[in-house]
This record gives structure tokens, C-alpha cells and sequence, in this order.
């Protein structure tokens, strides 16, 4: 028997290849920044756990036939990342689905992807908006001033010792401290040339600094030293929308170089639905995932500003 609900389903079908690509096209369209500061991995685990694990000493000389000294590592703090799943889904109702008011189909479902995707940034920037506050495996900030030094003894600090602003002088001993930067065991992390993260609101000020010819702080005809080495003390300027505080901005290490992961369970994935009872038909979009610093502020500098 032929009813009603039938075709019905049928025209939603044909419809939906082009729902679906508008959603997939929008998605990509809007930029994101995680990628450039996380390590993307994936997970088949309802949670996943992190311990770190401290370096080793120097090699020491021996002489000929002589044992070398034994050494091992030392278990830093643990952290276990709990992914949480995010939904959100728009429908239409059977009157404007048939009479294909494309435009509010269209923008509905642009929309969907937009949100999709924004609150995906937020999610990552808010490592940065709690990098002074909210405590890590080591029990302190991910930006903070008494990093414990695992196997060295003592603490290190990846904060600027007082808070400034973005300036010449600041960003200069801000790129020095980052040189300095230890591991657990006391000796250098030797990171790679960082990225300048800043607020959208310094985004012209920090290229004003690092991209000029001359130094932007003065009228004298000086040098931009951060224009000179291989490549510059810092490799390029990401300005980011979701940084709530406009005057925070951080140094960050290309993502190998960090603890900043984020985890996909399962990535974004849009579907259709229809209400049988109402032929009200829609598509909605999930993801599961989890975000955060899995080692303690490692390969980050950063400071609120003043």
C-alpha cells in the first residue's frame, strides 16, 4: 500500500545530497585555528590518561673499559582527558520542506556548520583563556611561575616575571625566557621557533613589531632584530577571535613540541532525521572529543599582560 509518509521520505532523500554538501562546504569554509596549535589525535577509549615521564642525565666520560652510570626516569603527574559529546540539530517543517524555501534551507543548514565549527574554537581557545588559572597535572597554571622541575629539583617559570603588555621590550625577553626554557631534568628543552599568539584586538600591533624593517618603537632608523636569523626569533602571528582577554598573548612551540592535544573520538558527522508523527525533517550534528595541555604548560610562554 502507497501512503502518504512514503513519498514523503523519498523527496527528503533527493533533497538531502544537496542539504548535506551545503553543510560540508560551510564547514570547510570557516577557518580554524586548532590545528595550528594542537596535535591532532584520534581514540577508540571512552577516556585516555597521560603521564609524564622526566629526561635523563648527561652522559659522563669514562675511561677505557669503565661502566657508564645508570640512570632512569622519574613519573611526572598524570592527567585523564573524559571525552564529552556536543550536538545540535535544526528542522523544517513539512510545508516549508515542500514548497523548497531554499534560502532559509540553505542558510539554516549554513548556520548549523557555523556553529559546528565555532564552537569548536572556543573549545580550543579556552586552554589559553584558563592558561593563568585553572591548574594541570603539575598542579599549577599551564602559564605559571613555579613549574616544579621533576628530577632537577626546584621550579621553572614560563611567565613573564612581571606582566606586560605586547611591546618591543616584553616580546624580546619574552622570546630570551623561551630560549631558556628547561625540561624536568634541568637542561634545555631546545624548542623550535615559536608562533606569537595574540588577541584579535593586537593583531595589528604584532605585526607592526615583528614584520617591520625598523624597530616600531622608535624614531631612529634601528634595526627590526626580529626580522634577522634563519628565521627570526619567532616563525609567525596567529590572532585568534576566542581569546577573551585582549591583552594576553602567548609564545607557542609547533604542536610536536607541546602538550596541547586535542583528542577526536568521534569526529563531527552530520545526519538526517524525520519525524514520523509530524513529517517535520532536519539534520543535525555530534561530535566527541576532549581538548587540553597533557604536559604542563611544556613548549607554552605566556603572560596576561599588564
Amino acid at each position: 500500500m502507497m501512503n502518504r509518509a512514503q513519498y514523503d521520505r523519498h523527496l527528503f532523500e533527493q533533497k538531502l545530497p544537496a542539504i548535506m554538501e551545503i553543510f560540508r562546504q560551510t564547514y570547510r569554509q570557516k577557518p580554524s585555528k586548532i590545528k595550528n596549535l594542537f596535535s591532532i589525535e584520534t581514540s577508540d577509549r571512552e577516556i585516555e590518561q597521560f603521564t609524564g615521564f622526566t629526561g635523563l642525565s648527561l652522559l659522563r666520560e669514562i675511561g677505557e673499559g669503565g661502566e657508564p652510570d645508570i640512570d632512569s626516569v622519574l613519573q611526572k603527574g598524570a592527567l585523564t582527558f573524559r571525552h564529552k559529546t556536543y550536538a545540535l540539530g535544526i528542522e523544517w517543517t513539512k510545508e516549508l520542506f515542500d514548497d523548497e524555501k531554499v534560502r532559509l534551507i540553505r542558510q539554516s543548514t549554513e548556520e548549523l556548520a557555523f556553529s559546528a565549527r565555532e564552537t569548536q574554537e572556543i573549545q580550543g581557545a579556552s586552554i589559553f583563556n584558563l592558561a593563568f588559572s585553572a591548574n594541570g597535572a603539575d598542579g599549577v597554571p599551564m602559564c605559571s611561575a613555579s613549574h616544579p622541575l621533576w628530577k632537577a629539583g626546584g621550579t621553572q617559570s614560563n611567565i613573564l616575571s612581571v606582566a606586560a603588555d605586547l611591546t618591543v621590550a616584553s616580546l624580546k625577553q619574552a622570546t630570551t625566557d623561551y630560549r631558556g626554557l628547561k625540561r624536568d631534568n634541568g637542561h634545555f628543552q631546545a624548542l623550535p621557533t615559536p608562533t606569537l599568539l595574540v588577541s584579535a584586538s593586537e593583531h595589528y600591533n604584532a605585526h607592526e613589531i615583528l614584520k617591520g624593517q625598523w624597530k616600531s618603537d622608535t624614531a631612529n632608523n634601528t634595526i627590526n632584530a626580529f626580522q634577522h636569523g634563519e628565521t627570526g626569533p619567532i616563525s609567525d602571528i596567529i590572532s585568534w577571535d576566542y581569546l577573551t582577554d585582549p591583552d594576553a598573548w602567548f609564545l607557542v612551540a609547533p604542536p610536536s613540541s607541546t602538550g596541547l592535544i586535542w583528542i577526536w573520538r568521534e569526529k563531527p558527522n552530520n545526519y538526517p532525521f524525520m519525524d514520523q508523527r509530524t513529517l517535520r525533517k532536519g539534520i543535525a550534528v555530534r561530535y566527541r572529543m576532549s581538548v587540553g595541555d597533557s604536559d604542563s604548560g611544556r613548549g607554552v610562554y605566556g603572560t596576561p599582560g599588564a
